[in-house]
This record gives structure tokens, sequence and C-alpha cells, in this order.
């Protein structure tokens, strides 16, 4: 009798504690959460946990055991009393998120495979979570409007965030001629001469469009008239990033997707590592490609021909091997969506537009299209694009050898994971297509920043990953979905993490490096004459650009050797001191010494 009375008793206990929301799992998800916050704590009070002995020696156990029991009985207190049965799911995301949010920003060497690590352990997470809906997020909705202000709320803050971080290597004088001085120069001729030239980029006067074809920059030239000043063009890059989500969200209402889903997908773009992290590395014009591509899609899924073919064009204007991204989206309209006439006018377009840009390119500068970063395919002395083709078609495992190494690898995890791997589950092949200029754009070369995120050869590249997964996602039904856009979620903000709070320390520690000399410095750099001939270090040249004969050290001296550096002036950065004697022994005893100002020496011809 006592045995038959126990066994109801046990089974009423464990069916009531299952009705309030706790059972067995949710409970070992309550344990699992709490342990994730004592780790928060212990993260937030020391970062350094890549050190072990030193992390090990510094942790508060007390602290540790304290915070767990407290949160462990807070989440099962509450989810009992009030029989939310979400309250757990969502403590243990959130848990997670941060702990792996603060674990790659803390972690000094990075590193897409630390990071891999982590998306392995929050996609076991995503999963247990996504099954069953244990979020409840099917039960949760926002309007396409909310996204909407969700879009231009993240638009804003992206700009103006990234355009003052990144803007900061310039008020701190670590901004270089390569690859900022140039355009901060360019900038200024063609608002005065309506000419991209410089002096700066080889040595002489020459217009840019002789290194790369981008029209693009005028349309850019309307607002530096307004500021007239380089910092305009961080800000104006910043936006121009981040007016991406705008394209997100139209493309996931022509999709028909929730307002909640493309609330998700505009934080995936906003979060997506390889956009934001490479506007740290100055001002380019391939940074652009990412939003023009994305609008160019919406306007191809919607059908828009006259936007369609203007957006088209823009992307040609970006620069002469944007051809190549143009090229795969018209293969894709015919094949995928077999719309043949609108594929073939964009195919044709692509390729007369990238002979005229090579002839342009060509005739004026020396070089011609920079087709010298494939010369791993050169042949027998041949060179060109036919060169290699022929090498790709005639041995295509060299191919393979050059594009599967020890350095492209991560920059694979880079591209792919913070979209979960989503374009790769597609059920139509064809769509793939829209991957291939991973290929010829980053794979194939051995020139090692076109397969590196922190510059700027990946936002084509990338644009198309992004549309890919958006257009994978909106055909996934269910706990799939779920699944992919949780991690999704998490990767991408642990990867960004990863990338750029490094890059926002380093910025903030160089605006408190230099606060105390900056107005003195500047002020020695503008009584420089505009009209003068001046040689200058590499960090002052992106802050002399008003120069119309501007030279920089040691590019001019290295290309130069054999012709004397006459110039009226010189401008040394003592910061460099290798660079600040040799500049010295450039001027011998033909200059003397005008002004200092911080680091700054400013040098004038006798």
């Amino acid at each position: 009798m006592t045995k038959q009375s126990k066994t109801p008793a046990k089974q009423t206990f464990f069916s009531e504690l299952s009705d309030r929301g706790l059972s067995l799992e949710r409970i070992a998800a309550a344990l699992m959460a709490s342990v994730l916050l004592s780790y928060v704590y212990q993260l937030l009070s020391n970062g350094a946990f890549y050190e072990l002995g030193s992390y090990y020696n510094s942790i508060s156990f007390v602290g540790f055991f304290v915070i767990m029991i407290l949160a462990l009985a807070v989440m099962v207190g509450a989810t009992y009393l009030t029989r939310v049965k979400t309250i757990i799911p969502w403590a243990l995301a959130v848990s997670s998120l941060a702990v792996s949010v603060l674990l790659a920003a803390n972690y000094k060497d990075g590193g897409a495979f630390f990071c891999l690590g982590i998306g392995i352990c929050d996609f076991i997470i995503a999963l247990w979570l996504a099954r069953g809906d244990k979020l409840a997020l099917s039960a949760f909705s926002i309007s396409r409007k909310a996204a909407l202000i969700a879009a231009a709320v993240l638009f804003v803050g992206c700009t103006i965030f990234f355009g003052y971080f990144t803007s900061a290597k310039y008020l701190s004088y670590n901004n270089f001629t390569f690859d900022f001085g140039i355009f901060a120069q360019m900038y200024e001729r063609m608002a005065t001469t309506f000419s991209p030239s410089t002096t700066v980029e080889r040595s002489h006067m020459m217009s840019h469009f002789g290194v790369h074809f981008s029209p693009i920059f005028y349309l850019f030239l309307p607002g530096y008239y307004i500021f007239r000043s380089p910092l305009f063009l961080f800000y104006v890059q910043a936006a121009g990033v981040a007016s991406g989500v705008f394209a997100v969200w139209l493309i996931a209402g022509k999709l028909k997707l929730s307002g909640k889903l493309t609330l998700a997908l505009e934080l995936i773009y906003a979060f997506y590592p390889c956009l934001m992290n490479g506007t740290f590395y100055d001002f380019h014009e391939n940074k652009f490609l990412t939003s023009i591509i994305l609008f160019l899609f919406y306007f191809i899924i919607s059908k828009n021909t006259l936007w369609e073919f203007i957006f088209a064009f823009l992307l040609l204007m970006v620069k002469e091997d944007a051809a190549i991204y143009l090229i795969v989206i018209a293969l894709f309209v015919m094949i995928n969506r077999k719309e043949f006439y609108r594929g073939f006018i964009m195919l044709g377009m692509a390729i007369i537009y990238f002979i005229i840009a090579q002839a342009i390119v060509a005739s004026a500068g020396t070089e011609g299209v920079m087709i010298g970063r494939l010369s791993d395919y050169f042949v027998n002395g041949e060179r060109g694009f036919g060169s290699v083709i022929k090498a790709v078609f005639f041995d295509f495992g060299f191919l393979l050898k050059q594009m599967f190494t020890a350095e492209k690898i991560p920059f694979l995890l880079w591209m792919f994971l913070p979209v979960c791997c989503a374009p790769f589950l597609t059920e139509k092949i064809s769509s793939l297509i829209l991957l291939f200029p991973i290929v010829p754009i980053n794979l194939m070369q051995s020139w090692q920043y076109q397969y590196n995120v922190d510059y700027q050869y990946t936002y084509g590249t990338a644009a198309l990953i992004i549309v890919s997964a958006i257009l994978v996602i909106s055909r996934l039904k269910g706990g799939k979905k779920r699944v992919v856009v949780i991690t999704a979620l998490f990767m991408c903000m642990v990867m960004s993490a990863s990338l750029m709070v490094p890059k926002i320390n380093n910025a903030s520690s160089y605006l408190k490096s230099s606060a105390g000399t900056r107005e003195q410095i500047e002020e020695l750099l503008d009584s420089v004459p505009t009209d003068a001939t001046v040689t200058a270090a590499h960090s002052l040249v992106p802050h002399l650009y008003k120069v119309e004969w501007l030279y920089t050290m040691p590019e001019y001296y290295a290309a130069n050797r054999d012709k004397p550096v006459d110039t009226d002036y010189f401008v040394i950065d003592t910061r460099y001191s290798d660079l600040a004697n040799e500049m010295k022994q450039v001027m011998a005893n033909n200059y003397s010494l005008v002004q200092t100002a911080g680091f700054a020496e400013l040098y004038k011809h006798n």
C-alpha cells in the first residue's frame, strides 16, 4: 500500500512541473543559461580568457556560483509562478549570444576558426530553441512599417557610428597615401578642375582613371562641394554600405516575407562582418558594390525594366571589373529566372562596358587593367585574360591548388558562416551561379588583399552571398528556417565583434593619443602654400590634399631614385624615424627647418 501511494505523488509532482513549463530539458537549459550568465560576469571583469593561468587565478569562485544559483532560482521560480514557458529559452538565447560575443571580442588573435568553434556551440543551442518553437517566434509579429523604421534606425546608426570611427585614423594622422591620400587629393582636384587627377598615386600628375575606371566617384562630388573635407568621404562610404538595409527591406517585401523575418534579415545585413568591417580601411569605390547589387536585384525581382538597367549601369560605373558581377547576374536572370531578353541585354552591357573601360584605363595610364594579379596563370610569356582562361581550362587541378589554400579557407568561413551557409541549401542548383565571382575576384588570386575581409575586395561577393541567402531563407519552412535565421543572427554578431571591436578600440586610442597636438599640426600643414611643390611623409599626405603638386615618401623616392627630389617643401613625420632619417638624407643641406608642431616638421628649400 505504501509503494502504491508514493507513485501517483511522484507523477503528480513531475507533471505539475511540466505543466508549469519546467520539464527536465528546460531545467537543464536553465542550468546552462545560469552558467553562461556567470561566464558573462567573469568575461566582463576579466576578458583575457585565453591566458588560462591569469584568468583562472583572477576568477571569483564565490561570485561565479552566487550568480549561477541566483540566476537559476530566478528563471525556475519565474517560470513556475507565471507558467510562461519561454522565459528559460529566451534566457538561454540571450546568455549564449552574450558569451559568444564577449569571447569573440576579447580573443586577441581573432580568427575564423575560433568563430567556427563558437558557431558550432550556438548552432546546437539554435537547434534546441527552434524545435517546437521554444522562443514562441510564431506568436510574435511586427508590421512591414515597423521593419522599415528599424531599417532607417540601422541606416542612421551605422552611418554615424562607422563614419565617426573610420574617420578616427584621419583625425589622428594614421591614414596614409595608399589608399586614402590619393582619394583625398583626387576629390579636391575634381572639385577644382573636374578631373580625377593625382600626383601621389604614381608620383606624377595623372588621372586616377589610368589605374581604375570609376566614374561613380562623380555621384558624390556634389556632397563634397558642400562639406569640402576628406572627412565627408568616410561618412558617405558608411552611408553607402548601410543603405543596403533598405534594399533588403524592399526585397523581403517583394518576396512576401513577414515583417518579423524582414527585421531579422535587416539585422543579418547590418551585422554581416564583411561589410562595415572593411570601411575601417580607408575609402574605396568597391564598397558601394553591395548596396547597388542589392537594389539591382530588387528591381530584377520587381521586373521594373527602367530601374533595373539604371542600377545595372550604376554597377558598371563602380569599377571596370564590376562587369564580372553583372555578367553573372545576367546569366542568373537568363538561366534561373528564364528572362532571356533582359539577361541578354545586361550581358551585352557588361561585355561592351568592360571593353570600353579597359581601353580608357590603358589610354589614361601606363599599366592598363591590373591583370598582373593573375600572373600565376601566365604561361610561356603570355599575358592577358586569354592566357588565364587557357591555363584554367587545360589545368583545372592547378586552379584548385591555387583556390583552396590554408590562407583562403578562413576567408571562406568569414564569407559563408555568417549566413549559416544558406546559399548552399538551395533546391535550384542554377542559383549557385551567383556565387561564381568569388572564384576570379577572390580565390584565384595570390595577392593577399583579395581574400582578406579587412579590405575592399569582398563587397561584390558579399552582396551576391546575401542575395542568395535571402532567396534560400525565403523558401525554407518551419524549424529549418528558424535554425538558419537564429544561427545566422548569432554568427553575424559574433564574427562582427571579432573583427570590429579591436578596430573600434584602436580608433578610440588614436583619437585619445592625438588630442593634445592635433590642432597645432593642422595649423602647420595649413601653412603650406597649395601652389608650391611639396614632398611629404605618407602619413601626412592625406592632410595636404589641397596641394596640387604633392609627392609622397617613400613612394616617390622608390620610383624616382635616378632623379633628385627637389620640391619647395618637405614635411616630415618624426613618429617614423627610419623614414624621417631617409627624407633628411634626401634633403641634405638644401632645406631649412621652418616650423615644428608635435611630430610634424616643415622644411623649406634654401
